[in-house]
């Protein structure tokens, strides 16, 4: 598979902090999210991830706000969420 070179501005570039941290926090032994599709996705981008500087404490912070916003959107979607 041949990497795809992505060029993008310093705004949109920031978008890819939150893919390198799924893809870094599912490549742990002990990840929550298990994200194949981002680490794929990591894969095939041509670009030096190393720049954005995501370390471990980044990776768990955001796949555990990811990890939350997808069991609200689970309960949404199943009819489940209870009204507070």
């Amino acid at each position: 598979m041949t990497a795809e070179k992505v060029t993008l501005t310093a705004e949109k570039e920031t978008l890819l902090i939150t893919l390198a941290a799924k893809a870094g926090e599912s490549r742990l032994p002990d990840s929550l999210l298990r994200d194949e599709y981002a680490a794929r996705a990591v894969e095939r981008i041509d670009y030096d991830f190393s720049k954005l500087k995501v370390d471990r404490n980044l990776m768990i912070g955001v796949s555990m706000r990811a990890h939350i916003f997808d069991g609200w959107t689970r309960e949404f979607c199943d009819g489940t969420r209870r009204r507070r």
